[in-house]
């Protein structure tokens, strides 16, 4: 039977972060708003559920937050979540390489000497010769405006830094391992604009903490939103949007898969992918749309019956003959019964090479990965095993992607909300999150009301900032 009607004064198309932040802005704002998802639960890519066969809450697949996501932290605070999050402090994190835990720190000196600190460490695993070759890219990367930088978008990252002077052994064990890790795909796939601009941040901060939640990613933000969001409007699931409606030259609804009929200012909030199916073939954002390529993750988990390591999160260089990047024992972050083991949860990136692996051979090469790193591993009893394919973790940053990121507001009626529309960050769980902010803003100005809402993305600090006010970006 068709879905009752609804007078909302937004329907909002998905129920991820960037969805479930603008209907929970508008909401405090004193607006009804619906919002629908195909799915049968809110999250998106970033959400979490119970694990049958041991009872404990797993996300879709590991996450990381920054301390510099501000949009992400005011929304955790708003939700009064933001204490269920684990930063680590102490140190940035841990690297295994070759053998060698090479623990990485920050702070104690003005960006970007901060990075000396870690020279000690490093110069074992990288001759002095191959990290001076950096040195004519990180000057450049701190004199350049954003405009600068967007300018790099038609070159890949390899090519860039090879042109910089960058040594290829360098390219090798760093930037593949960093864009991979913070861009989803390999450096000579990706955007030189997206890597410089990341690495415009690094320069910038010298106070960079990775946060790990302690509890699953739904309960983070997910549901909290929700029971904002329900306060005077509706979150359905297994609700799917069919095709936006136009009338009178605007966006004037959508109609759902059940046939009825939701007339408001429409949020887009779903990923590229699946935005043509819900507009005209011919209508510009559609082509837009497929312009951009999902990148597709395989995370692991793994139980264990004793406790295998003290880390919260390690990581590994980068190979194309390796299968983890990244690795987090949650026993170390989340509330657990005493005496029970370490579940690591890993994250297999640009995941294309294993598509023909079978779940029991993922664990079979990860459980051999985690070893290197603790030999406590191989005398524990594997308990409990899952694997999670997942198709997109975010759009891809490719040449040419940066520039045609699309605004918030598309035409009157029709708003964009999610990590892939131009909000001046990477692809990401905050630029999802300010996606959101900035929809909400778009919405309310539309109807009259205008607010500012979103944070700006960080700006350099440092030297970085100093050299930048010199070249005339005030």
């Amino acid at each position: 039977m068709p879905t009752p009607a609804l007078h909302p004064d937004t329907v909002v198309v998905g129920a991820g972060i960037a969805g479930l932040a603008c209907a929970a802005l508008l909401a405090e704002m004193g607006l009804k708003v619906l919002v629908v998802e195909s799915s049968d639960a809110p999250g998106g890519r970033a959400r979490s559920w119970r694990h049958d066969a041991t009872g404990d809450t797993i996300d879709i697949g590991p996450h990381i937050l920054l301390n510099k996501y501000a949009n992400m932290r005011a929304l955790l605070r708003r939700l009064g979540t933001e204490a269920q999050v684990h930063w680590q402090t102490e140190e940035l994190l841990t690297v295994l390489d070759k053998g060698r835990h090479i623990h990485f720190r920050v702070g104690g000196l003005p960006a970007p000497l901060h990075y000396l600190r870690n020279l000690p460490r490093i110069l074992p695993s990288v001759p002095l010769g191959q990290l001076l070759s950096n040195v004519p890219v990180a000057w450049r990367t701190m004199r350049s405006t954003p405009a600068d930088i967007l300018s790099l978008d038609n070159e890949n990252g390899r090519d860039y830094l090879l042109r910089c002077g960058v040594s290829p052994a360098f390219i090798d064990w760093f930037w593949a391992s960093a864009s991979i890790a913070l861009l989803n795909l390999p450096v000579q796939a990706c955007s030189a604009a997206a890597l410089m601009r990341l690495f415009s941040q690094m320069l910038g901060h010298n106070d960079v903490a990775f946060g790990i939640p302690k509890v699953g990613l739904s309960d983070l933000y997910a549901w909290p939103c929700v029971r904002i969001i329900e306060g005077s409007g509706q979150v359905r699931c297994r609700c799917a949007a069919r095709a936006v409606v136009w009338e009178h030259g605007r966006a004037s609804g959508i109609v759902l898969a059940d046939g009825s009929r939701v007339d408001a200012p429409v949020v887009l909030a779903v990923p590229p992918t699946a935005v043509p199916p819900l507009l005209p073939a011919a209508h510009p954002m559609a082509a837009l749309a497929r312009r951009f390529a999902p990148s597709p993750y395989v995370s692991c988990f793994l139980w264990f019956d004793r406790k295998i390591t003290t880390s919260p999160f390690w990581a590994r260089p980068w190979s194309p003959a390796a299968y983890n990047t990244d690795f987090y024992d949650l026993s170390n972050v989340r509330p657990t019964v005493p005496g029970a083991g370490s579940l690591v949860a890993t994250n297999i990136i640009w995941s294309h090479r294993v598509d023909d692996c079978s779940d029991g051979q993922l664990i079979d090469a990860t459980l051999k990965e985690i070893a290197e790193f603790s030999a406590l591993a191989g005398r524990a009893t594997l308990l409990a095993t899952a694997v999670h394919r997942i198709p997109m973790s975010v759009p891809c940053a490719r040449p040419g992607i940066e520039t045609i990121r699309p605004p918030t507001r598309w035409e009157p009626g029709l708003f964009l909300a999610g990590d892939w529309v131009d909000t001046g960050l990477p692809f990401c769980m905050e630029s999802a999150t300010r996606a959101g902010a900035l929809a909400a803003e778009a919405v309310l100005a539309e109807l009259g009301r205008p607010r500012t809402l979103a944070l700006p993305p960080p700006v350099p600090g440092g030297l970085t900032r100093l050299l930048r006010r010199r070249s005339g970006d005030r």
